[in-house]
Formats: structure tokens, C-alpha cells, sequence
């Protein structure tokens, strides 16, 4: 490579970093802001003049007041709730979608595929479809502001069993063989070789289930009305008044809300790129 086409892709690398950078930014800039209102008096989060001065994303005059006003209501509530909640939808969840996963890829039975075919048309149909009719089946159950109710339509996530699936199907099929030849079940098989060698698609898949039950909104509107039950984002809603609202303490919620689900993101991201890559390969 000549000296002219070297200073050239390196321009054009410069190029993409800068763009990329911008690109970042562009789309960091809300998040900042939200994260700056909620240190300041709410009072003061729409009074800026020029809403792209430094001031506007660095308070001059930082306070914690909005997170202490925010974990003192129903909020606190709210987001326990969701942490009880979407704790035992992973626990719960990867068991009950790692089982369904591991019967679709190492059992062999008859309707296997059909089966499989259903499974991933069920994670295409829009949650609205169903959870009106589903809301009045557990009405009818008396399941209503219940953990049970906010729990369970999450349980079995379509999209979690097909991952699990195809790093199921990646692990080689000798290792049953050699199992069974020494006597082993297939809850055991299960147990000690599948679950074992399927940590990161376990982890991939905790993070999944986590993310869709930390902000359903619709589903748990549906079936909670006591105030003890209701979850962190239905708090968050009313908070917003008809006449007047905290806009500090809404944007210290909203600040906490989206902090642990990107916690959880980002300490686990990478097993996500381990699960995809592990499930490309075969015997």
C-alpha cells in the first residue's frame, strides 16, 4: 500500500470516527438532560433560555432532593415491585424456557417442528392482541393484584426459547449418546450437560426476560388497581398531574427507571455475543 492510499484510509477512518461520535452524542443528548433535570429543582428544567447551553446539561446548583422526594412515595413501592417481579420472571422464566428449549432441540418426538413453528409465531403477535382477553381470564380466576398475574404471561418468552433452541442445538449430539450409555435420564442430561454448558445463553437470556418485564406497561395496567401492587412505570405515570406536576421528581424517577435496566445491559452485554457465536457452531 502506497503512502497516499495509506494517509488516505486513514482519513477515511478519522471520517467514520467523527461521524460515529456525533452520531453518539446526537443521541446521548436527551439522556443527559434528563439525567441533569433530575438534579435540579423542577422549577428551573423549562426557565432556560437557550436550551443548548451548558447549563442546561450541568446544573448550576445540583441537588438530591428530587430522589429523595421520589423514594419516599409510592414510587419506592412501585419500584420494589418491579424488582420482586422481574427477579422471579428470570428465575422462573429461564427454568420453564430453557426446559421448552432443551425438549425442541434434544428430545425427538413427533410435531417437534410444528410446535417450534407456533412458538416463534407467538413472539410476532402484538402484545395488544391478547392481553385484553387475557386480563379477563384472570379476572375470572381471581388473580387480579396478584404477583402471580404480573408474573406469569412473561414466563414463556418466544423469542428466549428460540435462542435457547439454537444453542442447544449446538452442542454436540454425542454428549447425549455418551450420557445415556452411562444410564442417565433426560432430566438429568438436562440438569448436569445442557444447563452447564449454556451459560451465556442463560445469561443472554436472563437479560431478555428482565428487560420485557421492567417495562411492561400495558399488562400489569391491566391487572393490578391496589396501590400496594402497582409497578415502578405505572407509578411514574402518576406522577404526572392534570394541573400541576413535579417535573424534578418525575425526571429523578424516570433517571432511576432507566439506570437499572442499563446496568443490567451493560454488565452483561457481552454474553449476548458469546450466545450468538457459540450457536453458530455444530459437531
Amino acid at each position: 500500500m502506497s503512502a497516499s492510499e495509506t494517509n488516505s484510509f486513514r482519513a477515511g477512518r478519522i471520517v467514520q470516527l467523527l461521524f460515529g461520535i456525533a452520531v453518539a452524542a446526537a443521541f446521548m443528548l436527551p439522556i443527559v438532560w434528563l439525567v441533569a433535570g433530575s438534579f435540579r429543582p423542577g422549577s428551573e428544567i423549562f426557565t432556560s433560555l437557550d436550551p443548548l447551553s451548558i447549563g442546561t446539561f450541568i446544573p448550576p446548583r445540583p441537588t438530591l432532593a428530587n430522589f429523595g422526594s421520589a423514594l419516599g412515595g409510592a414510587f419506592r413501592t412501585g419500584l420494589i415491585n418491579s424488582i420482586v417481579v422481574a427477579a422471579c420472571t428470570v428465575v422462573v422464566g429461564l427454568l420453564v424456557c430453557a426446559a421448552a428449549a432443551f425438549a425442541l432441540s434434544a428430545m425427538q418426538w413427533r410435531g417437534r417442528e410444528v410446535v417450534f413453528a407456533i412458538i416463534v409465531f407467538s413472539f410476532l403477535i402484538p402484545e395488544e392482541v391478547v392481553a385484553l382477553p387475557l386480563s379477563a381470564i384472570f379476572a375470572q380466576g381471581g388473580l387480579q393484584n396478584t404477583y402471580t398475574a404480573l408474573i406469569v404471561p412473561f414466563v414463556g418468552n418466544g423469542i428466549v426459547i428460540f435462542l435457547m433452541r439454537q444453542f442447544f442445538l449446538a452442542i454436540p449430539r454425542s454428549l447425549i449418546e455418551a450420557a445415556q450409555v452411562d444410564g442417565a435420564g433426560w432430566l438429568r442430561i438436562f440438569l448436569q450437560i445442557f444447563l452447564p454448558l449454556s451459560r451465556p445463553a442463560l445469561i443472554a437470556a436472563g437479560v431478555i426476560l428482565f428487560n420485557a418485564q421492567w417495562q411492561a406497561y400495558l399488562w400489569p395496567l391491566l391487572v393490578t388497581t391496589r396501590a400496594d401492587m402497582l409497578l415502578a412505570p405505572i407509578t411514574l405515570g402518576l406522577m404526572v398531574g392534570e394541573h400541576t406536576s413535579d417535573y424534578g421528581q418525575i425526571f429523578a424517577a424516570s433517571t432511576i427507571l432507566s439506570f437499572i435496566p442499563a446496568v443490567v445491559l451493560l454488565g452483561f452485554q457481552r454474553f449476548f455475543t458469546d450466545s450468538v457465536a457459540m450457536s453458530g457452531v455444530k459437531e
